[in-house]
């Protein structure tokens, strides 16, 4: 693999927001898009209300009071072998996702690490693994999973947004065969040349991760078969608790998707304040709008100004 990483080997520090109200007892991993960045996309995943009604209109930061939130970004790597974009791993279709796939091995492997460092780091800090809960958004809903199925323990939760799984087609084929999840993630290694030896026990238990997958029904970037691909694979190789839901929108979330994670949460003994109001509340799919720091207008929607993918 001779292609180029990146520009830099070193991730830009990530923007973290603390428990909203002490004491802390989870946090949330947020894997951002295909040329977004973590510093640009908290805001809109925080400080968005999430509820239509007046005047209870809760945001998901409020929702989640004893939660920190960390938002890290990717390096930036090539996009179908033309320019540079903050990426967790080079691809080269959002159509295909897995062209090419042998480029997007070296990516995913050192995106994975580094989403399981950030992990590390916060059970050193006192937060139980149970507590954990990653979260990604298109390519960061793909590299999401896959750190979820490589980690060396089991996660509280997994989230993925308008994404897929990577080396999708050679893991159906080899469930076809009768694998199980020791046999995915052994592949999984084997793909990105990792050389690690893999915990059968451990593995065996990633199908106990509870998942949320969602997904706008006209993306036209990210088809929603690719969303449908993901779930049907983790049902296949013995995920227990599978949550599949689809939204009238393209490609990025809406407030009735953030609502209903927010209760699947609750569903899982994850602490979530609010849930009458996202009980009552019956506001259909919209797009989530919010200040966009990086032009300074308000209420501009976040798809529109940046990829997203």
């Amino acid at each position: 693999m001779e292609h180029p990483e990146s520009t830099t080997t070193q991730h830009a520090p990530p923007r973290i927001f603390e428990a909203f109200r002490e004491p802390c007892k989870s946090t949330v991993i947020f894997l951002h898009g295909r040329g977004d960045s973590g510093h640009n996309v908290a805001p809109f995943l925080l400080f968005s209300p999430v509820t239509s009604n007046v005047p209870t209109r809760l945001t998901l930061r409020q929702v989640l009071p004893h939660t920190k939130f960390i938002f890290p970004t990717a390096l930036k790597r090539e996009f179908s072998s033309s320019y540079l974009s903050t990426q967790w791993f080079e691809i080269d279709s959002l159509e295909i996702t897995d062209l090419n796939e042998e480029r997007q091995a070296d990516g995913l492997k050192e995106s994975t690490e580094y989403i399981h460092q950030l992990i590390q780091d916060e059970i050193d800090s006192g937060v139980p693994p149970e507590q954990i809960i990653l979260m990604g958004q298109g390519q960061g809903c793909a590299a999401g999973i896959v750190a979820t199925m490589r980690y060396p323990g089991r996660i509280g939760a997994f989230i993925g947004m308008s994404g897929w799984m990577p080396f999708v087609t050679q893991l159906e084929d080899l469930v076809k065969t009768g694998a199980d999840a020791v046999g995915i993630v052994k592949r999984i290694e084997d793909l990105l040349e990792s050389g690690r030896e893999v915990d059968e026990e451990v593995s065996k238990s990633i199908v106990e991760t509870p998942v949320f997958v969602g997904h706008g029904i006209n993306d036209t970037k990210v088809l929603v078969r690719c969303g449908e691909r993901l779930q049907d694979l983790l049902k296949d190789i013995g995920f227990h608790n599978v949550k599949w839901a689809t939204y009238k929108l393209g490609n990025w979330w809406c407030d009735e998707e953030i609502v209903d994670a927010a209760r699947w949460l609750a569903d899982e003994n994850f602490e979530v304040e609010g849930l009458e109001e996202l009980k009552n509340d019956t506001q259909g799919a919209r797009i989530t709008t919010a200040f966009n720091p990086l032009d300074g207008n308000s209420n501009v929607a976040h798809q529109n100004t940046i990829d997203g993918t």
